[in-house]
């Protein structure tokens, strides 16, 4: 198993991910709000901010991180009136598949309880040895 995990603090993930490791970073919206995610790194290595909504997994965003192992990843929705307030978080894995891993972050603005409102998939590959 990797060293990858996620710890939930609020609207914000802290992200460790496998070092040196090729990660696709992928964003997803289940929803008519605007949901925006931003992806960042104290080294600079990661700055990615993904807008947008759509129903169906409706991909905003992707990108791929190459070498950052920390990140910091903060969920908001546009409600009704235009501002952004802080989505409430879940997460899940890192799930390993013979060599492939998967790790996911659900958020959800509280017009339902399903958690998939905005989804960051995090997926790479465990070298062979």
């Amino acid at each position: 198993m990797s060293d990858a995990y996620v710890l939930l603090n609020g609207n914000t993930a802290e992200i460790n991910l496998p070092a040196g490791t090729q990660v696709i970073v992928k964003a997803k919206s289940n929803s008519r709000f605007t949901q925006k995610l931003a992806v960042t790194s104290k080294d600079g290595g990661a700055d990615y901010l993904f807008t947008g909504n759509g129903e169906h997994n409706a991909v905003i965003g992707q990108a791929t991180i190459t070498g950052v192992s920390q990140l910091q990843a903060t969920f908001e929705y546009g409600d009704d009136g235009g501002a952004f307030r802080p989505s409430r978080l879940n997460s899940g894995g890192p799930y390993e598949i013979g060599s492939y891993n998967l790790m996911v972050i659900v958020a959800e603005n509280g017009d339902d309880s399903d958690y998939n409102d905005a989804i960051l998939e995090f997926s790479w590959y465990t070298p062979k040895q």
